[in-house]
C-alpha cells in the first residue's frame, strides 16, 4: 500500500515539475515583444516610448471629422475667462481631454470626438496635448493616414487640434480671456516659416487625430 502511495506521489511530483517547466518556457508573445516606434500595437501605431520602453503613446491611424476645440461660448461657471486645459507636455493629453469633456457641453468638440471613439478594441482614446501632437508630426510617416497636399486639391493647409488651451489675453479690464487653443501644422509649406505650433480661436474646426496610452 505504501509503495503504491509512494509511486503515486512520485508521479504527481513529476507532473508538477513538467507543468512548472512548461509555464516558465511558454511565455506569451506580449511578454517577449520588443516595442518600437512605428510598431502596430494595441489599436494603433506607437509613436512614443518612455525610458522603460514598456509604456508609451499610440496614435489612431486615421483622422476623425474636423471639429472645434469647444468651450468658446461656455456659460458660467466655466466662462471664457477661466482656463480649462493648459497642460502642454507629454503625458497630459488625457488630463486635458477629461477637463474639456467634463466642463464643456458641446457634443461635437474635438476632445469629445476623441473621447467617444471606440475602435480597434479600445475605448480610451483622447485628444493629444500640443507636445504629444508634435511627436505625432515627427513620426507621421510611420503612423500614416495623413492628408497629402500634393494629391488633395481640397486641402490648403493641414492643421491638427491639440487639447492644450492657448494662453490668456488681456481683456482690457485687468482680467484675461482664454479664447484660443494650440494647434500644430503638418503642411509641407507652413503658414509662418519655421513655426508649426500655432494658436487659433476655439470655434475654429481643425483636424482630429486621437491617441491612447499604454
Amino acid at each position: 500500500m505504501k509503495k503504491h502511495q509512494l509511486k503515486f506521489l512520485g508521479l504527481l511530483f513529476i507532473v508538477a515539475l513538467l507543468f512548472n517547466s512548461c509555464n516558465k518556457n511558454d511565455d506569451t508573445p506580449e511578454e517577449n515583444l520588443i516595442l518600437e516606434i512605428g510598431m502596430e500595437y494595441q489599436g494603433g501605431i506607437i509613436f512614443y516610448l518612455d525610458n522603460t520602453e514598456e509604456h508609451g503613446l499610440i496614435a489612431y491611424q486615421s483622422d476623425l471629422a474636423d471639429a472645434p476645440w469647444g468651450c468658446f461660448h461656455q456659460p458660467s461657471p466655466i466662462p471664457p475667462t477661466a482656463p480649462i486645459a493648459q497642460n502642454d507636455g507629454i503625458g497630459f493629453g488625457e488630463q486635458n481631454t477629461l477637463a474639456i469633456v467634463n466642463f464643456c457641453d458641446e457634443p461635437d468638440s474635438a476632445a469629445r470626438l476623441a473621447y467617444d471613439l471606440d475602435a480597434n478594441g479600445y475605448d480610451d482614446w483622447y485628444l493629444p496635448s500640443i507636445d504629444e501632437l508634435k511627436l505625432i508630426y515627427e513620426n507621421r510617416d510611420l503612423i500614416g493616414g495623413f492628408p497629402d497636399l500634393n494629391n488633395d486639391p481640397n486641402e490648403e493647409y493641414i492643421i491638427y487640434s491639440s487639447s492644450s488651451e492657448g494662453w490668456g489675453t488681456n481683456d482690457g479690464d485687468g482680467g484675461f480671456l482664454y479664447l484660443n487653443y494650440q494647434v500644430y501644422e503638418f503642411s509641407v509649406t507652413t503658414i509662418f516659416p519655421d513655426e508649426r505650433r500655432l494658436f487659433t480661436g476655439k470655434d475654429n474646426a481643425m483636424k482630429v487625430r486621437p491617441i491612447r496610452s499604454f
